[in-house]
């Protein structure tokens, strides 16, 4: 593993604060130049590495506070590294000196295997962050894992990312032995094999912030493939490449010889992101064009929605600005729009709104979409949600929904906000953002007249759609509209929204919002009292709908679900299958201007 040292042996310069290079602990008695300041310590983050040695240090007291308290192992493992004959030959067959497995403090015990039911020998992969011992994942021979319970979830080797500008992820622990047998010591992995959830990712935040680049080295499958996109929406794709071994992981190529493996990682290929690209790049996606048709276009998939996704949908990269007259319920059916791709495509969303609070308050209105019943009050044929219900709704929505709000009283800013973005993509691998609205957020500068303040911030928000993947709803306000004889009033489109023109000319989508108070008969499309209509009011490529395409929606009180058709849609998001009948309610029963959610 790699080598540490007390952080109360390195001399900070009487610095408290930055970063400060000083000379190294470990390798200074031992070298000519003995002021060669080699060690740089970033203080902030409580993280030191020796470019001469490659000694890191990190502190105990780290300035980020878990939220979860973690048991750690017995800290004796230094009594175990005598490994057996047999481990050392099982690992010899796949390629793995003696040397490495020393090398990377693999020790052996006997442990008690749940799926076996009994204790057996196992090889034990130890996980330090520093010299702390966090975490033992155990490996029987026939190839059953467990691991010390209520430890600290953390990339394996997680040391070797300390001060690195490159580093290489893997997908298991022997890969990483193979790729530090061949000279990538600044190599880690997941713990979970193909498993990407929150925790560890959160634990590593300040190991991997400072990286530059990440050679992204998951396995040659197709659930290798699937994590490895979700790892590069998280770090930003623009600093990932990608590597693709010749066997299913590195450990397989290096059984085939360490040549093969290098070859491999000298065959990287880029993540399509920012820069110049020359046809080379993309050709690849030039042929997967041509032999697949167009690229994908996002949308729900319920039959709830009709022929929406003939009129409109949307894609990764994109920024999308939804207008409507207020109380006609444009966030709400944003809402619901975008929790149902979060089920229909395993996707994440952040939330910004801060006129929802408070923000229990607000999880509610996605407590009732997410069953399809009121969270509150009974209603004919459509029964209250049970207290006991709730904890579903907990576990699916624990990472995959997320509320953004400024804390300790501040005033939100348009900077703050993407920083925050940028954090919740690398920590939750969020690719969804939701803004509501946008006149609930302070510029950066006064300086500028109003339109280039606007136009400045619509720049970043596509911008940073297009460079990090992820797709933005962005809820306008129009200027007042005009309001017609018969109390009806003009339906805005994207020019109308308070402001400036460039909310239709920069963003790559939007669509309006506007709910029908009366019956009318509308371009020969009939609307009840209380129907919501969707319109199309800009589509970046025209495979993604119809420019002023219209559906037309009811609106369900109870749940504040939109559908098609005379009935709402009764499924329950972690539930394929039908589970609770609802009536429909009449139009007039159903909205009240007042009852209306936000």
């Amino acid at each position: 593993m790699i080598k540490t040292i007390p952080w109360s042996s390195i001399d900070l310069k009487g610095k408290t604060s930055g970063q400060v290079k000083t000379t190294c602990p470990s390798c200074t008695p031992n070298r000519t130049n003995k002021k060669d300041r080699s060690l740089s310590v970033n203080i902030p983050k409580g993280l030191a590495k020796c470019h001469h040695c490659d000694v890191v240090s990190i502190r105990d007291d780290s300035p980020i506070q878990e939220k979860v308290t973690y048991k750690l192992p017995e800290q004796t493992w230094r009594n175990y590294t005598k490994l057996s004959d047999k481990i050392v030959k099982y690992c010899e067959g796949r390629g793995l000196r003696q040397s490495t497995l020393k090398d990377m403090d693999i020790t052996e015990e006997v442990y008690f295997q749940p799926q076996l039911g009994k204790q057996v020998n196992n090889i034990v992969f130890n996980y330090f962050e520093g010299d702390t011992l966090v975490n033992k994942k155990y490996r029987s021979g026939s190839k059953n894992f467990t691991q010390t319970s209520a430890t600290k979830p953390l990339f394996y080797n997680i040391n070797a990312a300390v001060g690195q500008k490159e580093v290489y992820i893997v997908e298991g622990e022997f890969d990483v032995l193979a790729m530090h047998q061949c000279g990538y010591k600044n190599t880690i992995s997941i713990p979970n094999g193909a498993n990407d959830n929150d925790d560890f990712w959160i634990n590593s935040e300040r190991y991997l912030q400072d990286v530059q680049k990440f050679f992204i080295c998951t396995d040659n499958d197709d659930k290798g493939e699937v994590v490895s996109e979700k790892i590069a929406q998280r770090l930003g794709r623009y600093r990932c490449e990608r590597i693709l071994f010749k066997n299913k992981d590195a450990n397989g190529d290096l059984q085939d010889g360490e040549d093969v493996l290098k070859e491999s990682i000298r065959d990287s290929k880029k993540y399509p992101a920012s820069g110049t690209f020359t046809i080379e790049d993309l050709i690849d996606d030039i042929d997967s064009l041509y032999d697949n048709g167009l690229p994908d276009k996002i949308h729900p998939k319920h039959s709830c929605f009709g022929k929406l996704k003939d009129v409109f949908s949307v894609m990764r990269g994109h920024l999308c600005v939804t207008t409507g007259i207020p109380s006609h319920g444009k966030s709400n059916f944003v809402e619901w729009y975008v929790m149902n791709l979060i089920r229909d495509y395993d996707m994440k969303a952040s939330f910004f709104s801060p006129e929802h609070h408070p923000m229990a308050l607000h999880q509610t209105t996605f407590i009732e979409k997410f069953f399809g019943r009121s969270f509150f009050f009974d209603n004919p044929g459509c029964p209250r949600i049970k207290k006991s219900e709730l904890k579903r709704y907990y576990d699916w929505s624990k990472e995959k929904i997320y509320i953004t709000a400024p804390e300790d009283n501040k005033f939100p800013t348009w900077s703050w906000l993407l920083e925050k973005f940028k954090e919740q993509m690398f920590i939750y691998g969020v690719d969804i953002f939701v803004i509501d609205a946008f006149n609930k957020l302070e510029f950066d500068s006064s300086k500028d007249q109003e339109l280039s303040r606007i136009k400045r911030v619509l720049t970043q928000l596509t911008l940073f759609a297009q460079m990090n993947n992820v797709i933005i709803f962005l809820i306008a306000h129009p200027t007042k509209m005009q309001k017609h004889e018969d109390g009806t009033y003009t339906k805005p489109t994207l020019y109308d929204v308070s402001g400036s023109a460039d909310f239709r000319n920069q963003t790559h989508d939007g669509f309006t919002i506007y709910r029908h108070f009366k019956e009318v008969n509308d371009n020969d499309i009939y609307f009840e009292e209380n129907d919501v209509e969707f319109i199309t009011q800009k589509v970046k490529m025209k495979f993604q709908g119809e420019l002023m395409g219209r559906e037309v929606f009811k609106y369900h009180l109870p749940s504040g679900r939109y559908y098609t058709g005379n009935n709402p849609p009764v499924f329950e998001f972690d539930r394929e299958e039908v589970v609770q009948p609802i009536e429909s309610i009449s139009p007039k029963e159903a909205f009240d201007l007042d009852d209306l959610p936000f």
